[in-house]
């Protein structure tokens, strides 16, 4: 059976695997469910139609599942809820939001959220990240796997941001990012994760086609058109075909490198 602490309140559609711990002060109601091995260490709020996987550790004071914050959104409203995959690590005072248009907000496996930062509503987010303290993502934000956000940084509803991109501290993005680079600046992609990609594992072969990526967007003065034009000529491999995609799919374009305006497809 959970092991449930007395002070705490459990109503609703609540179902928890039988090793579920729930410390003291927790507050679980609504349409819920919570896998094995996970934990609400104490005054907890989860609400709204959650469904938590296995492993998760909740502290004191992360409030999740929440309803968007939409003046027009019903809040009595579950659907379309909240999915949390495995071994997630939500700090103190995290708080995420359910989804408020056809499907949940997401959240993959592996990730580390750190004190006071915040998941707005219909986001997708991938597999280890990391957001610093006071980091926030707006509504229908996507994040892809091993992105790192610092203390303070800042995403602008619907943004984009690719796989291993850093966002510095006390930055914050309005524009999409590609993979693997580093904002340092508001919107403005600067430099290459050349360390998380090491740490990753990347070939040099890897590491310097997305080299090479970087310097065609950002260090030869072309326009979209013409920056896209050159990567077509490598099309046939598939980083940068990746990066291609990226750049003809982004609604809101790209930041903009440290020696021009952003990048907007179709520009």
């Amino acid at each position: 059976m959970p092991t449930i602490h007395p002070t705490s309140i459990i109503e609703g559609d609540v179902q928890l695997a039988d090793d579920v711990v729930i410390g003291p002060w927790c507050v679980v109601t609504g349409t819920v469910h919570i896998g094995a091995g996970t934990r609400l260490m104490a005054q907890n709020y989860i609400t709204g139609r959650s469904a938590i996987g296995e492993g998760n550790t909740f502290w004191p004071g992360a409030i999740i599942g929440g309803p968007p914050q939409d003046i027009n959104f019903d809040h009595e409203c579950e659907e379309p809820g909240l999915v949390i995959g495995d071994n997630n690590m939500f700090r103190e005072g995290v708080t995420v939001h359910r989804g408020k248009t056809n499907e949940p907000t997401r959240i993959g496996n592996d990730n580390y959220f750190m004190t006071n930062s915040h998941i707005g509503h219909d986001s997708v987010l991938g597999n280890n990240i990391q957001m610093a303290t006071g980091s926030m993502l707006g509504g229908h934000t996507t994040v892809g796997d091993r992105v790192i956000l610092g203390g303070g940084a800042a995403v602008h509803q619907f943004v984009r941001i690719g796989t291993g991109a850093f966002i510095s501290g006390l930055t914050g993005v309005s524009l999409d990012v590609p993979s693997w680079f580093i904002v340092t600046g508001i919107s403005i992609c600067s430099s290459l994760n050349l360390i998380g990609m090491r740490r990753f594992g990347m070939s040099a072969e890897e590491i310097k086609a997305r080299r090479w990526v970087y310097k065609t967007l950002y260090r030869q003065r072309r326009s979209v058109t013409g920056a896209l034009e050159v990567l077509r000529s490598r099309h046939d491999d598939p980083i940068v075909a990746s990066y291609i995609e990226f750049i003809e799919t982004s609604d809101r374009g790209l930041c903009r490198g440290p020696l021009r305006k952003h990048i907007r497809s179709g520009a």
